[in-house]
């Protein structure tokens, strides 16, 4: 039996790492299975042709000064304004910035399609240069068929400027005519999408989730049994994402007997003095080892301001479900992750602003924790976001799309 042909285009994949790496590898990995798929991807170094999981990677090169002004781990609070404050001086004259990397993968997944068509080509947003490849791509081969991914809003983005809000409208409307399908990542951005391009017929949630195989080991760990809680955060702070409400509240609670230790975060927030000598700061670890170290902990920190953005689950949710310890979550309490910690019963939630709130969560954490109640989700529930059920929906829809 002849395998479908599947074109992904991103520019997010490894070598790279990220929340949205980590998707589209998903994607490749998983659809591979049952697909024989084709990555059209960016470098900064000399195009090349790669692969990864047995998969064939087009590596095309970008030299856009925006990739080197990425943020890093490393970067100072100085540095990262710095960095932050370029990119959105540089973003007002250049309005497609990998314009260039747009025009070489465009060239080479025709060239690809024309030696061995494609079924069905993926374009991930953002940024929007992805879909203004596939809106071509189906202007000249009108029976592939087209899956727009959105891991985010596109014009709905609430941080956006008008200029930019503009832009992105009149990019959806070309997605609007020409994409067969439509994914995204939460139900509420979903319906935001199916308002926004009406014309589209086929539309579906594919969730992040977790991507590992160590729920059974995660799920026998012994509670740990000792006089110190320990408190993990893993990944980075940002924006109104800082954990000040949550510190003032700790500060605040009648315990006194917790470490808080924070894996890979930029030098971008302050740490009262009043803690300086239980918050632990360590640099970022590989995926698994995190993973390893979130299980480690007796708490992990989930921390998410109320915005009116809505449908935000982060990929960080999904790793801290997977490593089996209860979850402290200062969130937007009526949002997707305040939903799903409540179903799955696997945390205590407060809402981000209200210091008192995160106070009251916290005392009965701690309070179950010296009772040896230890809050996770069940077996079942955990392995239903891992990856490969998520990416189980989208191999689905490509075969609706492409039956003969």
């Amino acid at each position: 039996m002849i395998r479908k042909r599947i074109a992904l285009v991103t520019t997010y994949f490894p070598p790279q790492n990220g929340v949205a790496v980590n998707r589209m590898e998903a994607f490749a990995a998983y659809l591979s299975d049952d697909f024989e798929v084709e990555v059209f991807s960016l470098t900064q170094s000399k195009s090349y042709v790669g692969s990864y999981l047995n998969v064939k990677v087009n590596f095309i090169q970008s030299n856009s000064i925006f990739e080197r002004l990425a943020d890093k781990q490393e970067d100072g609070v100085l540095w990262h304004k710095v960095k932050t404050g370029i990119r959105i001086v540089l973003a007002q004259f250049i309005s497609s910035p990998l314009k260039k990397w747009m025009n070489r993968t465009k060239k080479e997944l025709v060239s690809s399609h024309l030696k061995k068509p494609f079924d069905a080509i993926i374009t991930s947003f953002s940024p929007e240069e992805t879909h203004l490849i596939g809106v071509d791509f189906k202007k000249e081969f009108q029976n592939v068929q087209w899956i727009a991914d959105m891991r985010d809003e596109m014009s709905k983005n609430p941080f956006i400027n008008e200029k930019r809000k503009q832009k992105l409208q009149s990019i959806e409307m070309l997605v609007n005519e020409f994409a067969d399908a439509l994914t995204t990542v939460s139900e509420p951005i979903l319906n935001d999408f199916k308002t926004i391009c009406s014309k589209i017929q086929n539309f579906c949630e594919v969730r992040n989730g977790y991507n590992h195989a160590l729920v059974e080991k995660f799920l026998g760990h012994s509670p740990n049994n000792k006089d110190i809680i320990k408190i993990g955060y893993f990944g980075t702070f940002y924006g109104k994402i800082k954990p000040d409400t949550f510190f003032d509240a700790i500060q605040r609670s009648e315990f006194n007997n917790y470490e808080i230790h924070l894996y890979g975060v930029h030098s971008n927030f302050i740490i009262p003095s009043e803690l300086s000598d239980k918050v632990f700061v360590h640099p970022k670890v590989p995926y698994i080892e995190a993973l390893t170290k979130m299980n480690e902990m007796d708490f992990n920190l989930f921390v998410h301001p109320r915005s009116e953005r809505k449908g935000v689950y982060t990929g960080k949710l999904f790793d801290y479900i997977s490593a089996a310890k209860p979850i402290l979550a200062c969130v937007d309490k009526d949002d997707v992750a305040a939903k799903m910690i409540e179903e799955f019963d696997c945390g205590y939630i407060a809402e981000f602003s209200e210091v008192s709130e995160i106070q009251k969560q916290l005392s009965l954490a701690f309070t179950d924790f010296n009772q040896g109640v230890r809050k996770c989700a069940s077996k079942e529930n955990i392995e239903s976001i891992h990856r490969k059920n998520e990416v189980n929906k989208l191999k689905e829809l490509i075969v609706k799309l492409t039956v003969k």
